[in-house]
């Protein structure tokens, strides 16, 4: 196992001890070999199993650093590599102080490398993605009266890629293809309208600017909308996952939960260790995210909810991810928040902003996939503040010419210019 350790923020990390349960620490790739890290350096050392022969151990160890020096600011890191995986693989707490954020990827593996990246706290966000700009100007409230798929076709199809004896362990059976049509208002289409939302913003442009949603099968928009409902579940990907985490039998926790393949994680961990690092990853990229919110445990699956994160803050185990939440439109103030330190109980997941009250309790969030932008239907172009605030990330409240700044004769000259 080798660990790097980058460095972002403005201070030197200093070793302060580390710890050895099992294995060795690999000569002459100690943690006090890097006893101190500066701004901007990156810094490495290794472990290993022991050795007779062949391996007959595995690898685990802990390593504490303190931030700008002081033994009250600490960068903890736990590694576990044993020599037979569970479901879980090599295994990694990574925790940093408040005002601070520490991220890792990597580390899965025999011969593994984890890339840790400590950071100060501070809000990320997709350039020029705003809800109020960028979502839909209507909610997803629809007729019960357009014709529509419906969740029993879904469910159906999402069960035969979940396989029947992971179905039969978590107690999941067919049921009538016709059952409960998905646009009746009390289901409605939020994966199409996220799907959808993103799509204009790929193309560079805004959604329409109707305030009520689409009344007629034969509108454009309700059919690419209804299209990309069917496409956001991924039903030959990983849309199982609506099914499996739905289920009553499915555990919140670590411990004690039925072992079903590719269904041997808890909900927690799920949230805290497997797919929030692909949802800061996608927005630290300039992606935006799309989300699966698990709102049910009796599987109701039309209780789910789809939802698109633009922007996060991490300050030290606490995160705060930023969403267009299409039942809100128009809301810029919505996030949710969630503590990472803990797997072994269910994950606390808590709505802010003008959330109202009621909403059903999150149990747990996922990344859906299979997302590939499709060419959207109409749209509205973008202004020219809209196009330099996605170019440069700057808000700009005025035109150039009235922030100061000097105004070349075309858009693409100031542009370069910045």
């Amino acid at each position: 196992m080798a660990v790097e350790i980058q460095n972002e923020s403005p201070v030197p990390l200093v070793w302060d001890r580390d710890q050895m349960d099992s294995g060795d620490w690999t000569d002459p790739w100690y943690p006090s070999r890097a006893a101190t890290i500066t701004p901007g350096a990156t810094a490495e050392w290794r472990a290993e199993g022991d050795l007779f022969v062949g391996p007959t151990t595995g690898t685990e160890g802990r390593v504490w650093y303190n931030i700008g020096g002081d033994p009250g600011r600490q960068l903890y890191v736990h590694f576990n590599s044993p020599l037979v995986e569970s479901q879980y693989g090599n295994t990694f707490h990574v925790w940093a102080p408040p005002g601070f954020e520490a991220a890792y990827n990597g580390g899965q593996g025999h011969h593994a490398r984890l890339r840790i990246r400590l950071r100060e706290t501070s809000r990320r966000q997709v350039r020029g993605f705003t809800p109020s700009v960028n979502g839909f100007q209507f909610s997803n409230s629809w007729s019960p009266d357009l014709p529509a798929m419906a969740v029993g076709f879904l469910w159906n199809r999402l069960l035969d890629e979940l396989g029947g004896e992971a179905a039969g362990a978590l107690g999941i059976a067919r049921v009538d293809d016709g059952w409960l049509p998905i646009t009746q208002a009390s289901a409605g289409m939020c994966g199409g309208m996220t799907f959808a939302a993103m799509d204009y913003f790929a193309a560079g442009k805004l959604p329409p600017a109707e305030t009520s949603s689409p009344t007629s099968d034969a509108d454009p928009l309700f059919q690419f909308i209804r299209d990309r409902l069917l496409d956001s579940f991924d039903i030959s990907g990983s849309g199982h996952r609506w099914l499996g985490y739905s289920s009553p039998h499915y555990p919140n926790g670590d411990e004690g939960f039925i072992q079903v393949a590719g269904l041997a994680r808890g909900r927690a961990w799920v949230t805290c260790r497997d797919e929030w690092p692909r949802i800061r990853d996608d927005i630290d990229a300039g992606r935006l995210s799309p989300l699966g919110l698990i709102q049910t445990d009796s599987l109701d699956i039309g209780r789910n909810h789809q939802v698109l994160a633009y922007a996060y803050q991490q300050s030290g185990q606490v995160v705060q991810l930023w969403v267009y939440d299409n039942n809100y439109p128009g809301r810029d103030d919505l996030y949710l928040q969630f503590d990472i330190t803990d797997t072994t109980g269910g994950v606390d997941i808590t709505r802010f902003g003008s959330y109202q009250p009621g909403e059903p309790r999150i149990f747990c969030i996922f990344r859906s996939d299979g997302y590939n932008p499709h060419t959207p239907p109409g749209g509205r172009q973008l202004s020219v503040r809209q196009v330099m605030e996605r170019v440069t990330g700057r808000k700009f409240g005025r035109l150039p010419d009235d922030i100061g700044l000097p105004r070349p004769a075309s858009l693409r000259g100031w542009l370069s210019s910045v």
